[in-house]
Order: C-alpha cells, then sequence, then structure tokens
C-alpha cells in the first residue's frame, strides 16, 4: 500500500511541479493581454446588446473581420499583416467574443446589421472589407445586404459555406475547442507544443519547417493573439452554429479578392473556389503552400491586396 502512495505522491509531484515554475509567468502575460485589450476596447450599445470594437490609425476606413478564436485584437493585427499604414482600421468583436454580448438570436446577416449599426455610429459611410476565416461569412453577408456601405471586399483562408469533408476532421476542432476552455491549457500549449498547435490550426508541419525566422514569427505571434482564450470561447461556438445554416448571398457587387492555400489544414481551398463561383466580380489567387492564413505567402499577398485596392 505505501508504494502505491509513494507512485501517486511522484505522478502529483511531477505534474504541480511544473505548473508551480510556469504559473506566475502565465499570470503575468495574461494580466499584460487584458490590460492591452482594455486599453484598445471601446464599447457601443446595439439592438443586438453590448458590441465592442477598437479604431487605429488614420486614412480609408478599412472594416476588419476576425476568425475563430479571435476578437477585435485579432482584427487589428489582420490588418497590420495585410496592409500599409495609410489606413483606418476598424475592428469590432464579433457575436460572444472578449467583451461583445451574444444576442437570443445570431445569423450572419444578424452580425452584419450589428456591423452596420456600428459604423453608422461611427459616422463612415464606405469601407474596405477584410474578412478572415470564420469573418468570411458575416463579411459577405454585409457585402450583400450593404452593397452601399463596401467599396471592395477581400476574403482570407474565409469559410464560404457549412463545414464539408475536406475541412479540418471535427474531432481535431473538439480538440481545439477543449482546450480554448482553459486560457493556462492554450498559454502551455502554446508554449510547449508550438507546432502542433500550429498544425491543429491548419498549418501543415511541413510548411512550418520551411518557414523563414519572420515567418514562425508571425506564426507566434498568431497563436498569442489568441490570449486570453477562454473570452473568445462562446463566440466560438457562435460562429460555428452560424457557419451550419450559412449559404453565399447571391447579390455581392463589390468586386472581390479571395485569397487561399491549397493546403490550409482548417479551411478547405473549396471554400475559396466556392466564393469565386457565386460571387460575380471576385478574383481568385490560390497558393500552393502556406495553410491557413497563407503565412508564407503574405509578402505576395500583400502586393496583391495593394494593386487591388489600387485599381
Amino acid at each position: 500500500m505505501g508504494k502505491y502512495i509513494f507512485y501517486i505522491i511522484i505522478v502529483v509531484a511531477l505534474i504541480l511541479i511544473p505548473v508551480l515554475f510556469t504559473y506566475p509567468s502565465f499570470l503575468k502575460q495574461m494580466n499584460q493581454v487584458k490590460q492591452e485589450i482594455k486599453n484598445e476596447s471601446n464599447l457601443i450599445e446595439t439592438k443586438f446588446g453590448t458590441m465592442e470594437y477598437a479604431i487605429r490609425g488614420k486614412g480609408k476606413p478599412v472594416l476588419l473581420i476576425h476568425g475563430a478564436g479571435g476578437g477585435f485584437d485579432q482584427g487589428l493585427w489582420l490588418g497590420d499583416i495585410c496592409l500599409e499604414d495609410n489606413y483606418l482600421f476598424i475592428a469590432p468583436s464579433k457575436f460572444g467574443y472578449l467583451n461583445s454580448d451574444i444576442p437570443e438570436e445570431y445569423s450572419a446577416k444578424l452580425q452584419a446589421e450589428q456591423y452596420k449599426i456600428l459604423l453608422d455610429n461611427l459616422g463612415i459611410e464606405k469601407v474596405i472589407l477584410i474578412g478572415v476565416s470564420a469573418g468570411g461569412t458575416s463579411s459577405m453577408q454585409f457585402a450583400n445586404d450593404y452593397p452601399e456601405k463596401v467599396e471592395k471586399l477581400i476574403l482570407l483562408s474565409a469559410v464560404s459555406m457549412p463545414p464539408n469533408p475536406n475541412d479540418k476532421d471535427p474531432f481535431f476542432i473538439k480538440i481545439i475547442q477543449f482546450i480554448q476552455k482553459s486560457d493556462y491549457a492554450y498559454w502551455v500549449f502554446t508554449k510547449a507544443f508550438e507546432k502542433q498547435m500550429l498544425s491543429l490550426l491548419g498549418i501543415p508541419l511541413d510548411d512550418y519547417k520551411q518557414f523563414t525566422i519572420e515567418q514562425k514569427q508571425l506564426a507566434k505571434n498568431m497563436l498569442e493573439v489568441m490570449h486570453p482564450m477562454s473570452l473568445r470561447y462562446d463566440g466560438t461556438i457562435v460562429d460555428g452554429l452560424i457557419i451550419k445554416d450559412f449559404d453565399i448571398p447571391q447579390n455581392i457587387k463589390a468586386p472581390t479578392l479571395i485569397m487561399h492555400s491549397k493546403n490550409d489544414g482548417l479551411v478547405s481551398y473549396s471554400h475559396a473556389e466556392y466564393s469565386n463561383k457565386n460571387i460575380e466580380s471576385s478574383k481568385l489567387i490560390l497558393y500552393n503552400k502556406g495553410g491557413h492564413g497563407i503565412l508564407s505567402e503574405l509578402e505576395d499577398a500583400r502586393k496583391q491586396i495593394e494593386i487591388f485596392l489600387n485599381n
């Protein structure tokens, strides 16, 4: 009996000792991130409840719609990596993300309506619209429902239809969502298993091995901009439910640039092909590699975006 107790003590110690050594660093980073969120967060009241957003920069307005696991901070990061400095970034947190409420009813159409309420509140008449990943659905809906508000639409690794067999296996999606429930678990996984986390989020290991130092830093930033993850869990679940009922509306008139990777391990490039097929004034650029977010191809992607916006 004493031997078994000894083994139990050893196992508990092996678990607790790493926690005791790492938890202070975790708390320090979480406190820092929460303060950064607080510093840039703005709130307005809408018919759908509280909506959070951030504004940064000067110039032509760009509405940045984040993906699953995001928030306004991921939207701002999206703007930073895709565009030059001469733009005004407007980045909302979608339903359930960070400090945005979840209304009783939600859909891509209702989320798009909330974007309009935000822009009207800010006195902004027209925007360039960029939607990434799960931000694709409400971006397309907004372009369809409020064509007078959208100058041009850019879809980056964007969802355009319900999950299909080419997307990430639902088993792995459940793993991601399980990790999302704990800020500490997500933090540990991003520190100790960075490559594996990136693989879960759609960046193949073979691609990551070929990343430059700068591209690996981008990938790290992509993971870190999702801290604290528990504040994004509810929104991720809402996004999943919205996607299940979504189909591309048929009256998108804005010139549209669709960019995707053929080896996206999270949102298959069939979504990009479907968008291209269903949006009349669209151009499709497919990269052979880059994974979700086309991180290794961003240098060319930025050039393509600037060409598209300046034409």
